[in-house]
C-alpha cells in the first residue's frame, strides 16, 4: 500500500501540478472495463482504524486496518454468492455491514437487507438481522436473535450506547403493502426491541442524530410522497404546505432546529428549518438553478453547514461558517482543483477525516486529513491502474431548447481534435435521473477510441427543479426526444460532430430513445444500440418487476399514460419500418426491470421484416452488463460497430 503525507503548502502545489498536465496517452479497453475495487473508506470513531471494502479476487470484502501502522487487524469475507456492501462504524470497536448478494440470475449484487456486524480484530463477526440471524431457543427465559424477512436500514448509530443502533425496516413483500418497523438492534447479540411501527410503505424514519425519532415519510398507491411526524402514540400526518414534501437532512442541537429539503411545486428544492417549539419554518438555501445533491456536515457537531449542488459542474455553498471548517474546505477544494472532494467520515471530535477526491478522470481517491495539523495523507486509489493523465476531460455546456428550457449536456472529447468529430449520443436512463460531471465508463472507452461523446440532461431529468422534471411527464415519445435531437442539431452548429458521423447509443430508457430517436428523426444518424432497453410502452404493464406493486402502476400512469393509442405511437416496436438504419441490440436474459421479451419481440419483428440485426444476449446478467468479461465482449463488439459505420472502417470503405 502506498502512502504519501502532504504539508498543505505541498498538497497545493502537487495538485495543481497533476491537475494541469496534459495527457496523451490511450487507455487499453482491459482496463476500462475493471470495475472500481476501492468502494469505501471509513475511519473509526475514536481514529483507530480504518474500515475498507475492497474488491480481492472478484469479491468485495471488508479489511480494517491499525491506523498507525496501516496493517490489517480483522477481516471478513462472506462464503458462496454474499459480499460485503455498504458498512457504518456502530461503536468504537464494532462494524455493521449491509449483505449484498450475487444471484446465479443477476450478477450485480443485491441488497436483500441483511446486517453483519464485526469487532476491528476480526473477532465476534455475526449476522444481527436478516434471513440468515436466527438462533435456535429451546427452553431458555434468554431472548435470542430471530430470523427476519425484511430490510434493514441503519437510521441512527445511538453514539451513547454502545451495544444498539437503530434501524428501520420494510418487510419482504412483492406487492411493498406490508408496513415496516422501527426496532432498537444490539449489535453483539443481534437481539432487536420493537420501538413503533411505520405509518407508510416504502420510506423509513428519521432521528435527531441522537437517538430521538422525529419523523417517517413513505407513498401513497398512487406514488404520492407523505410525511408524518412523531407523536404521542405512533405517528401525525404532517400538513403544513413546506413540510409535507419536505426530506429529513439534518439536526441542529444548539438552537433545537430540523434541517429538511423541501420540494418547491415549480421550483427547485430549497433547504429549510423547522422549530417545534416555535412552529417556525425558515429558507437556508436555494439555488436558482440546481436542486441540493447533498448537505455539508460540521464535523464535530454535524450541524449542516453548507450544501452540494450539480448545475453543471459540482458546485459548494456554504451557508455557515462552521467555525473555519468552510475556509479549510475551500483550502482544499484549491489544492485540488479541477476535482471533487468530499467526506466519508469523521471521527468523533471531528479532529480526522477521511476524504475523497474524484472527477471526470478520476474515479476516486481516498486521503486522511488531519483538521488541527493541516496534514494529508494518500490512503487509497479505488483504481491505481487508471492514470488520470491518460484519461479525457468531460466539459459541461448548456443550450436553450426551441421552448425556452436550458439543457445541460456534458461532452468529452477525444484526444487531438474538438471539430467535426464522430459523435456517439448517449441519452441516460430513468427517464426521471440524470448524468452527472464526473467519471463515466462510457464516456471514456468510446472517447479513448476517437469518439466524441454527448450526454444530454433532457427535461424530465431529475436535479434541475420541478418544473423541469415536471415537463418529461408522459413525454417518453415527445419532448424528451425532441430535446435530445435539437442537443445533437447544437453539436452539429457548433461544429463539434461531423453531421455524417453521428450514432445514438443507451441503457434501459436511453435504449428506448436509442431507437426511437432515429424513428422521429432519422436524418441525425447513421447507426444505433438499443441496450436493454424498453422498446414496448404497454409491456411495462404486463411484465417486469414496476407493475408488480400499486406504486409502481401509479408512476408507469403518471410517466407513460394508459391510453393504448398514445403508448403505440410511442413505441419503437410499431415503427420498427423507419428504422433504416444498421441496428445493435443487447440484453441481459436476467433483466427484470425491462425483461428480455422487449428485445425479443423487437427483433422478431425487425427478422419478420427481412432487417439483418447484430445482437448481442448474455445468459447470466440482469438489467446491465455487471461482470468485467461480459462488459469486455459487450465494449468490444460496441467498438467494432460504430467503427464500422462512423469511425475508421467506414472511412476506409
Amino acid at each position: 500500500m502506498r502512502v504519501q503525507a502532504f504539508t498543505f503548502a505541498a498538497l497545493l502545489f502537487t495538485y495543481l501540478t497533476f491537475s494541469s498536465s496534459p495527457a496523451s496517452a490511450s487507455v487499453a479497453l482491459e482496463k476500462l472495463v475493471q470495475h472500481s475495487n476501492i468502494h469505501q473508506v471509513k475511519i473509526s470513531p475514536t481514529g483507530s482504524h480504518l474500515a475498507v471494502s475492497r474488491t480481492i479476487k472478484g469479491e468485495r470484502v471488508l479489511l480494517i486496518l491499525s491506523m498507525s501502522s496501516l496493517e490489517v487487524t480483522g477481516s471478513l469475507k462472506f462464503r458462496g454468492d454474499e459480499e460485503v456492501g455498504n458498512f457504518y462504524w456502530a461503536n468504537d470497536e464494532r462494524v455493521v455491514t449491509e449483505v449484498i448478494t450475487k444471484s446465479a440470475s443477476l450478477e450485480e449484487p443485491l441488497n436483500y437487507g441483511s446486517l453483519y456486524a464485526i469487532n476491528a480484530d476480526g473477532s465476534r463477526g455475526k449476522n444481527i438481522f436478516g434471513y440468515a440471524a436466527g438462533e435456535l431457543q429451546t427452553g431458555s427465559h434468554i431472548k435470542k436473535a430471530e430470523s427476519t424477512y425484511a430490510h434493514a436500514t441503519v437510521i441512527d448509530p445511538l453514539q451513547d450506547d454502545k451495544n444498539e443502533i437503530l434501524v428501520s425496516t420494510y418487510p419482504w413483500a412483492r406487492d411493498w403493502e406490508t408496513l415496516g418497523d422501527v426496532y432498537r438492534l444490539n449489535i453483539y447479540t443481534g437481539v432487536r426491541r420493537h420501538v413503533v411501527g411505520l405509518p407508510q410503505v416504502g420510506g423509513r424514519a428519521y432521528t435527531d442524530g441522537r437517538g430521538e425519532l422525529l419523523f417517517a415519510n413513505g407513498t401513497t398507491r398512487e406514488y404520492k410522497y407523505e410525511l408524518f411526524s412523531k407523536a404521542d402514540k405512533g405517528w401525525s400526518k404532517v400538513s403544513h404546505p413546506f413540510l409535507q414534501n419536505a426530506t429529513p437532512a439534518g439536526f441542529d442541537h444548539e438552537e433545537q432546529l430540523v434541517y429538511l429539503v423541501a420540494d418547491q411545486p415549480e421550483d427547485t428544492e430549497a433547504l429549510i428549518t423547522w422549530n417545534a417549539k416555535k412552529q417556525t419554518i425558515e429558507k437556508v438555501f436555494q439555488s436558482e438553478t440546481s436542486d441540493i445533491s447533498k448537505l455539508i456536515l460540521h464535523p464535530k457537531t454535524q450541524k449542516p453547514i453548507g450544501v452540494y449542488l450539480n448545475p453543471d459542474y459540482p458546485e459548494v455553498n456554504f451557508f455557515d461558517e462552521g467555525d473555519g471548517f468552510a475556509a479549510f474546505y475551500r483550502g482544499l477544494k484549491k489544492a485540488f482543483d479541477g476535482f471533487h472532494i468530499d467526506f466519508t467520515s469523521f471521527t468523533r471530535n471531528g479532529n480526522k477525516g477521511v476524504m475523497r477526491v474524484s472527477g471526470d478522470r478520476l474515479p476516486g481517491d481516498y486521503f486522511l486529513v488531519n483538521l488541527e495539523s493541516k496534514k494529508v495523507d494518500f490512503l487509497l486509489s479505488s483504481a491505481e491502474w487508471l492514470n488520470p493523465e491518460e484519461l479525457n476531460p468531460m466539459q459541461a455546456k448548456s443550450f436553450e431548447s426551441s421552448d425556452g428550457l436550458r439543457i445541460s449536456t456534458y461532452l468529452t472529447f477525444p484526444k487531438g481534435g474538438e471539430k467535426k468529430l464522430p459523435m456517439i449520443v448517449i441519452p441516460h436512463g430513468g427517464p426521471h435521473a440524470r448524468d452527472y460531471w464526473g467519471y463515466d465508463q462510457d464516456a471514456q472507452i468510446l472517447s479513448q477510441n476517437g469518439y466524441l461523446v454527448l450526454q444530454v440532461n433532457f427535461r424530465g431529468s431529475t436535479g434541475f427543479g420541478n418544473l423541469f422534471l415536471e415537463a418529461g411527464k408522459n413525454e417518453w415519445g415527445g419532448n424528451i426526444q425532441r430535446d435530445i435531437s435539437e442537443a445533437v442539431n447544437w453539436t452539429i452548429r457548433e461544429e463539434y460532430a461531423d453531421p455524417q458521423r453521428i450514432c445514438i447509443y443507451g441503457a434501459s430508457f436511453g435504449g428506448y430513445s436509442a431507437l426511437m430517436n432515429p424513428i422521429r428523426y432519422p436524418e441525425l444518424y447513421q447507426c444505433a444500440v438499443g441496450y436493454a432497453g424498453v422498446y414496448d410502452l404497454a409491456l411495462l404493464y404486463k411484465e417486469g418487476d414496476v407493475r408488480r406493486r400499486d406504486r409502481g402502476i401509479a408512476y408507469l400512469s403518471e410517466t407513460v399514460g394508459q391510453d393504448q393509442k398514445d403508448m403505440q405511437e410511442n413505441s419503437p416496436i410499431y415503427h420498427t419500418e423507419k428504422l433504416q438504419l444498421p441496428l445493435f441490440i443487447v440484453h441481459g436474459e436476467q433483466d427484470e426491470r425491462a425483461p428480455i421479451s422487449h428485445a425479443l419481440a423487437l427483433l422478431e419483428r425487425l427478422n419478420g421484416q427481412g432487417r439483418s440485426v447484430k445482437t448481442l444476449i448474455a445468459k447470466n446478467e440482469g438489467h446491465g452488463f455487471y461482470s468485467a468479461e461480459n462488459n469486455l465482449q459487450l465494449y468490444t463488439q460496441l467498438l467494432t460497430f460504430f467503427d464500422q459505420h462512423i469511425g475508421i472502417g467506414a472511412m476506409d470503405e
